[in-house]
Protein backbone atom coordinates (compact mmCIF):
# COMPACT_ATOMS: atom_id res chain seq x y z
CA UNK A 1 0.00 0.00 0.00
CA UNK A 2 2.56 2.36 1.31
CA UNK A 3 5.00 1.75 -2.14
CA UNK A 4 1.64 2.29 -4.75
CA UNK A 5 1.27 5.57 -2.81
CA UNK A 6 4.66 6.41 -2.69
CA UNK A 7 4.60 5.64 -6.54
CA UNK A 8 1.49 7.08 -7.44
CA UNK A 9 3.23 10.86 -6.05
CA UNK A 10 6.32 9.91 -7.41
CA UNK A 11 4.91 9.68 -11.08
CA UNK A 12 2.68 12.91 -10.22
CA UNK A 13 2.81 15.67 -12.63
CA UNK A 14 1.59 19.32 -12.16
CA UNK A 15 -1.03 18.59 -14.74
CA UNK A 16 -2.35 15.07 -13.19
CA UNK A 17 -2.10 17.68 -9.68
CA UNK A 18 -4.10 20.27 -10.68
CA UNK A 19 -6.79 17.74 -12.37
CA UNK A 20 -6.65 16.02 -8.73
CA UNK A 21 -7.73 19.04 -7.42
CA UNK A 22 -10.61 19.61 -9.09
CA UNK A 23 -11.83 16.35 -8.75
CA UNK A 24 -14.36 17.37 -5.62
CA UNK A 25 -15.86 20.26 -8.15
CA UNK A 26 -16.39 17.73 -11.22
CA UNK A 27 -18.11 15.23 -8.43
CA UNK A 28 -19.97 17.67 -7.34
CA UNK A 29 -21.49 18.91 -10.60
CA UNK A 30 -21.95 15.38 -12.31
CA UNK A 31 -24.27 14.96 -9.28
CA UNK A 32 -25.81 18.17 -10.13
CA UNK A 33 -26.47 16.78 -13.77
CA UNK A 34 -30.23 16.32 -13.73
CA UNK A 35 -30.39 19.54 -12.22
CA UNK A 36 -27.99 21.66 -14.68
CA UNK A 37 -30.14 19.75 -17.74
CA UNK A 38 -33.42 21.23 -16.54
CA UNK A 39 -31.86 24.97 -16.40
CA UNK A 40 -30.40 24.27 -19.59
CA UNK A 41 -33.80 23.25 -21.18
CA UNK A 42 -35.67 25.98 -19.87
CA UNK A 43 -33.12 28.91 -21.28
CA UNK A 44 -33.22 27.04 -24.25
CA UNK A 45 -37.33 27.16 -24.02
CA UNK A 46 -37.00 30.60 -22.69
CA UNK A 47 -34.84 31.87 -26.03
CA UNK A 48 -37.47 30.18 -27.89
CA UNK A 49 -40.25 31.85 -26.88
CA UNK A 50 -38.09 35.13 -26.19
CA UNK A 51 -37.94 35.12 -30.62
CA UNK A 52 -41.69 34.09 -30.95
CA UNK A 53 -42.36 37.22 -28.50
CA UNK A 54 -40.07 39.67 -30.67
CA UNK A 55 -41.84 38.55 -34.21
CA UNK A 56 -45.02 38.91 -32.38
CA UNK A 57 -43.94 42.40 -31.20
CA UNK A 58 -42.37 43.16 -34.72
CA UNK A 59 -45.56 42.13 -36.81
CA UNK A 60 -43.33 38.66 -38.46
CA UNK A 61 -44.82 35.63 -38.83
CA UNK A 62 -43.12 32.70 -37.41
CA UNK A 63 -42.25 31.15 -40.26
CA UNK A 64 -38.43 30.07 -40.48
CA UNK A 65 -38.65 29.54 -44.36
CA UNK A 66 -39.16 32.83 -44.83
CA UNK A 67 -35.83 35.67 -45.01
CA UNK A 68 -38.11 38.09 -43.01
CA UNK A 69 -37.91 36.06 -40.07
CA UNK A 70 -34.16 35.64 -39.76
CA UNK A 71 -33.63 39.12 -40.53
CA UNK A 72 -35.67 39.53 -37.41
CA UNK A 73 -33.15 37.63 -35.24
CA UNK A 74 -30.69 40.44 -33.61
CA UNK A 75 -27.38 38.85 -32.47
CA UNK A 76 -27.24 40.92 -29.61
CA UNK A 77 -30.46 39.18 -27.94
CA UNK A 78 -28.69 35.86 -28.74
CA UNK A 79 -25.77 37.03 -26.99
CA UNK A 80 -27.98 38.22 -24.35
CA UNK A 81 -28.89 34.74 -23.75
CA UNK A 82 -25.11 33.36 -23.75
CA UNK A 83 -24.25 36.23 -21.03
CA UNK A 84 -27.14 35.35 -18.53
CA UNK A 85 -26.73 31.41 -19.03
CA UNK A 86 -22.83 32.15 -18.28
CA UNK A 87 -23.24 34.35 -15.74
CA UNK A 88 -26.07 31.43 -14.08
CA UNK A 89 -22.75 28.92 -14.38
CA UNK A 90 -20.54 31.11 -12.85
CA UNK A 91 -22.69 31.79 -9.90
CA UNK A 92 -23.57 27.79 -9.41
CA UNK A 93 -19.87 26.67 -9.89
CA UNK A 94 -19.15 29.29 -6.89
CA UNK A 95 -21.49 27.56 -4.73
CA UNK A 96 -20.46 24.02 -5.67
CA UNK A 97 -16.37 25.18 -4.56
CA UNK A 98 -17.69 26.89 -1.72
CA UNK A 99 -20.01 23.84 -0.68
CA UNK A 100 -17.53 21.12 -1.60
CA UNK A 101 -14.33 22.71 -0.88
CA UNK A 102 -15.29 25.11 2.19
CA UNK A 103 -18.02 24.30 4.05
CA UNK A 104 -18.47 20.09 2.72
CA UNK A 105 -21.53 18.79 2.24
CA UNK A 106 -24.55 20.25 3.53
CA UNK A 107 -28.11 17.67 3.31
CA UNK A 108 -30.92 19.55 3.09
CA UNK A 109 -34.23 17.72 3.56
CA UNK A 110 -37.37 19.17 1.21
CA UNK A 111 -40.61 17.02 0.92
CA UNK A 112 -38.39 13.94 1.74
CA UNK A 113 -35.90 13.98 -0.36
CA UNK A 114 -31.72 14.94 0.30
CA UNK A 115 -30.22 17.98 -1.49
CA UNK A 116 -27.17 19.89 -1.07
CA UNK A 117 -26.82 23.84 -1.37
CA UNK A 118 -25.09 23.55 -5.00
CA UNK A 119 -28.13 21.14 -5.95
CA UNK A 120 -30.53 23.79 -4.96
CA UNK A 121 -28.54 26.64 -5.67
CA UNK A 122 -29.74 25.69 -9.31
CA UNK A 123 -33.70 26.48 -8.68
CA UNK A 124 -33.19 30.42 -8.53
CA UNK A 125 -32.15 30.81 -11.99
CA UNK A 126 -34.81 27.98 -12.99
CA UNK A 127 -37.60 30.22 -11.34
CA UNK A 128 -36.33 33.01 -12.99
CA UNK A 129 -35.82 31.35 -16.33
CA UNK A 130 -40.19 29.99 -16.08
CA UNK A 131 -41.07 33.20 -15.13
CA UNK A 132 -39.30 34.39 -17.71
CA UNK A 133 -41.03 31.71 -19.91
CA UNK A 134 -44.73 33.05 -19.02
CA UNK A 135 -44.09 36.22 -19.51
CA UNK A 136 -43.20 35.89 -22.97
CA UNK A 137 -45.93 33.70 -23.34
CA UNK A 138 -48.30 36.21 -22.12
CA UNK A 139 -46.94 39.02 -24.15
CA UNK A 140 -48.15 36.61 -27.57
CA UNK A 141 -51.19 35.65 -25.80
CA UNK A 142 -52.72 38.57 -24.05
CA UNK A 143 -53.56 36.67 -21.42
CA UNK A 144 -51.85 35.57 -18.36
CA UNK A 145 -50.39 32.08 -18.36
CA UNK A 146 -50.45 31.49 -14.81
CA UNK A 147 -54.25 32.68 -14.04
CA UNK A 148 -55.32 29.85 -17.04
CA UNK A 149 -53.61 27.49 -14.28
CA UNK A 150 -54.39 28.74 -11.33
CA UNK A 151 -58.35 27.70 -12.53
CA UNK A 152 -57.21 24.25 -12.95
CA UNK A 153 -55.99 23.98 -9.34
CA UNK A 154 -58.49 22.63 -6.72
CA UNK A 155 -60.70 25.36 -4.72
CA UNK A 156 -58.35 25.34 -1.50
CA UNK A 157 -55.25 25.60 -3.24
CA UNK A 158 -57.05 28.39 -5.64
CA UNK A 159 -57.28 30.48 -2.40
CA UNK A 160 -53.31 30.20 -1.73
CA UNK A 161 -53.01 32.28 -5.41
CA UNK A 162 -56.07 35.22 -4.78
CA UNK A 163 -54.65 38.67 -5.27
CA UNK A 164 -55.10 41.17 -2.82
CA UNK A 165 -57.71 43.27 -4.73
CA UNK A 166 -59.52 39.73 -5.06
CA UNK A 167 -59.45 39.13 -0.80
CA UNK A 168 -60.47 42.56 -0.55
CA UNK A 169 -63.71 42.03 -2.55
CA UNK A 170 -64.87 39.25 -0.67
CA UNK A 171 -64.12 40.47 2.77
Amino acid sequence: MIKTTTLFIKNLTWGKGITLSFLPLISAIVSMKLAILGLWLLIFIDLLTGIRKSLHLNGVSANPFKKVFWLSIKSYLLRKTWRKTYEYGIGILTIVIFESLIFGATPITLMEKTFTIAELSVLVPAAIEAWSIYENMESVSGGNVLNIIKTLLPAPLRKLFRSSKTKDLDA
